[in-house]
């Protein structure tokens, strides 16, 4: 296996994000991509995201999300706030997860039983179009 070949996961749900991207042959990347995030107190947090998928100028940066922490969903919220909207930020969580994260956090959400679908929306993506709205899932009451 080459360099190129190597996908390297940090958590088993990155890892299952990844084995589906390979299956419907999906190229992507891991950590490839490094943002800078401002916070309240000017000063910057790092973000990597697990996942880059390109479809042409669209960036689709897949977080998979096993556990949400405060810090975590903050700095998500900030980067949407700050970054280019070619940028699509795609959290995938645990089924049960879903509908507890903010939606201020995320541009797309899939659950972690939507994995195989999510892929099919980046693949499917026209490179030249536009990005289609996601309907955001309610919270839960």
């Amino acid at each position: 296996m080459t360099a190129r070949e190597r996908h390297d996961s940090k958590t088993t749900l990155e890892a299952a994000v990844c084995q589906e991207m390979v299956r419907q042959g999906l190229l992507h990347e891991h950590r490839s991509l490094h943002f800078r995030v401002h916070d309240e107190a000017e000063s910057h947090a790092k973000f990597s995201p697990a996942i880059v998928a390109r479809r042409g100028p669209i960036l689709f940066l897949v977080e998979p999300v096993p556990t949400a922490t405060r810090p975590m969903i903050d700095r998500l919220t900030r980067f949407l706030e700050q970054h280019s909207p070619e940028i699509v930020l795609v959290i995938v969580a645990p089924d049960p997860k879903v509908r507890t994260l903010p939606v201020g956090a995320y541009d797309e959400i899939y659950a972690e039983s939507d994995i195989a679908r999510m892929t099919q929306r980046i693949r499917e993506q026209d490179p030249d179009g536009i990005v289609l709205p996601f309907e955001k899932p309610r919270p839960a009451g």
